[in-house]
């Protein structure tokens, strides 16, 4: 990947992490422990899904294998994965290994190992040399994707979470304001 590439995927992993950190602002750990329904995600829970999530992609990514075929330089597919990602209008099911499983005993847990996964998303492209276009992984609910497809999913999947983070929140306060 050329360097002005690098830098665009760059800032858009920080400003995703910025994202995700402002939907957490000053939720407590009360806060972040409460359901909205029996099938709804808390906030801890979808701050551990996140970590999770972005643990397995990054792992997918440094283990790709070549295309052995020449790849098709597709912007406009990794265009719609870089959209997608943010898209909450189409919900997708957790893969298993994704799923909350109670792994962070505290928010603070989870945002901080959250944190520590995306500075070594952040340390991989800032010393990755290789084309990750040239590179697939299996992705659990797309199949067969670019690494740089992968990457673009990594990079938005907090952003997406930061949005149902602020549904939760807001439910959550008109439940305190209604009294129930």
């Amino acid at each position: 990947m050329d360097e002005n590439e690098k830098q665009a995927l760059l800032d858009s992993l920080r400003q995703s992490q910025a994202a995700f950190m402002s939907a957490l602002d000053r939720v407590s750990e009360a806060e972040a422990a409460w359901e909205p329904a029996p099938d709804r995600w808390s906030v801890l829970e979808c701050a551990e899904h996140v970590e999770v999530a972005e643990a397995l992609m990054l792992r997918a990514i440094r283990h790709g294998k070549p295309i052995t075929a020449p790849a098709p330089d597709n912007r406009s597919r990794e265009e719609r994965f870089r959209k997608g990602a943010l898209d909450r209008s189409r919900k997708l099911a957790a893969p298993e290994a994704a799923q909350p499983r109670g792994r962070y005993a505290s928010l603070s847990e989870a945002v901080g190992q959250f944190v520590a996964s995306r500075e070594r998303a952040i340390r991989y492209v800032e010393t990755c040399s290789e084309d990750l276009r040239s590179l697939s992984t299996v992705h659990p609910a797309f199949g067969r994707v670019t690494c740089q497809e992968c990457l673009w999913l990594l990079i938005g999947h907090p952003a997406r979470h930061a949005e149902q983070i602020r549904e939760i929140r807001g439910l959550a306060r008109g439940r305190a304001a209604g009294g129930a």
